[in-house]
């Protein structure tokens, strides 16, 4: 009862949201946004101990707030594009997003190279689930399941559209392996906290991180590429790709472990350039910092 009403409030939403001009949209989810901030105590809780530790008394007070409602704000954002991108083609998306450094992956496709992306819970990361297979080549990723099982069906259904193929954790290993060796693009969301991952420096501080992208590079020589899709203004994205990381620049007794750091460390610099659009409200640092989150 109480999942139908929540998809009952996520149609809702959605009408309002298709009717309306983008200017009063947007004041609408700005609105939402604040509300959600305001009321949504304890992840709000969470973000603010995660700036916390992470910039300690480098940011005051007034600017880590202004972080954790501009997160709020970057996730309704995200609910809206949701909607909005459902029926969109690659000249609709093209008109959102502009890539930069789009020749690390021209030159890794040209070169036949098993790709791998990976990016953070930053900006809006689900455009990996469908700009990416449009533009450049199909795509496979790991992605967890929502709670609720009508408002997952939609989430499937956009996720699919666009040639993009959906694992759970529960079969991603077959899965991705299967990907790879069918020249899919693999792609993995690795900023939240993983209990079975390895110890790596993140945001600086010591975390759990999953080394599954680097486990695969390894197997399959493939290259691990970092995007992160970054809001400009409003309905409008810049895809930025980092420097390949590359298997063979990491070779030796802890291939698996420096190949995880420099994921974790692309991920650190991009956040930190713009932290406000980063998910802060989790608890990312709960392995070795859980007394921060009582």
């Amino acid at each position: 009862m109480i999942d139908y009403l929540l998809f009952s409030l996520y149609k809702t939403f959605k009408f309002i949201v298709l009717l309306f001009p983008k200017n009063v949209t947007k004041i609408f989810l700005d609105g939402l946004s604040y509300l959600l901030y305001l009321f949504n105590f304890e992840h709000k809780k969470y973000a603010k101990a995660n700036l916390d530790i992470v910039y300690g008394n480098s940011l005051d007070e007034k600017r880590k707030y202004e972080i954790i409602r501009n997160s709020y704000r970057n996730l309704i954002y995200n609910l809206y594009e949701f909607v909005e991108n459902q029926t969109l083609d690659l000249k609709g998306f093209e008109k959102k997003i502009t890539v930069e450094n789009e020749h690390f992956i021209i030159d890794a496709i040209n070169n036949n190279r098993k790709i791998i992306l990976i990016t953070a819970h930053y900006g809006n990361w689900e455009y990996g689930n469908t700009f990416i297979p449009l533009k450049y080549r199909p795509t496979t990723m790991v992605g967890r399941p929502m709670n609720n099982h009508y408002l997952n069906a939609e989430l499937d259904i956009t996720r699919t559209r666009n040639n993009t193929q959906m694992l759970t954790k529960k079969d991603a290993s077959r899965g991705l392996v299967k990907a790879l060796k069918e020249d899919r693009i693999i792609g993995m969301v690795i900023d939240q906290h993983n209990g079975s991952g390895i110890d790596v420096e993140f945001l600086g501080q010591k975390v759990k991180q999953a080394d599954s992208a680097s486990r695969l590079a390894v197997k399959f020589d493939a290259v691990v590429l970092p995007l992160f899709f970054t809001m400009d203004s409003f309905g409008k994205y810049t895809a930025k790709f980092y420097q390949p990381i590359e298997p063979r620049d990491h070779e030796g007794d802890n291939q698996i472990l420096d190949l995880t750091q420099a994921e974790a460390d692309v991920m650190s610099e991009h956040i930190l350039s713009k932290p406000d659009q980063w998910f802060w409200q989790h608890k990312r640092f709960k392995e070795y910092h859980k007394e921060i989150y009582q």
